[in-house]
């Protein structure tokens, strides 16, 4: 709640040797013109086609993905690129066109050498669920193999 009012509130400062409404108007409107011209201004990240389009200039590059995409979009945000993600449904397993955008090349270079360095770290490391199979297959080998203890009085002396 508190971030929200934060969010929502606006500090104008004025150096006057008499403030007036007419000044006030002023710099309200000024601000209010600042703000809305920063709110169009396009900011990177997934975007619609429409927008994608629109924004930044030059020519919309693509490229076809399969599996996991949605990891791509931190790097995405820290390399300034703007992208548009479609979803083609007529093949299985899905298959991803990212469509890209971004004022300078390198951005784009760098953002998929190190997505790429993400991906393949992530294939080399052992899945969680498979470790935990392994584990629950042994534990279940070890309580079959293990001797029956007697019901009542516990183990044999």
């Amino acid at each position: 709640m508190q971030e929200e009012l934060e969010q929502r509130t606006v500090a104008i400062t004025i150096k006057a040797a008499k403030l007036s409404g007419r000044l006030l108007a002023k710099a309200m409107a000024a601000t209010l013109r600042q703000m809305q011209k920063s709110h169009n201004k396009a900011k990177p990240g997934q975007q619609s086609i429409k927008r994608l389009n629109r924004t930044v200039g030059g020519e919309t590059d693509n490229i076809e993905v399969m599996g996991r995409i949605q990891s791509f979009e931190r790097f995405a945000r820290k390399y300034q690129v703007s992208y548009h993600v479609e979803r083609d449904k007529s093949t299985v397993p899905p298959k991803w066109t990212v469509y890209f955008k971004t004022k300078q090349a390198g951005d784009l270079s760098a953002a998929f050498s190190e997505y790429t360095r993400h991906t393949l770290k992530r294939g080399r490391k052992p899945s969680v669920w498979e470790t935990m199979r392994k584990f629950r297959a042994l534990v279940k080998k070890a309580a079959i193999d293990r001797p029956k203890q007697r019901e009542r009085g516990g183990p044999d002396r």
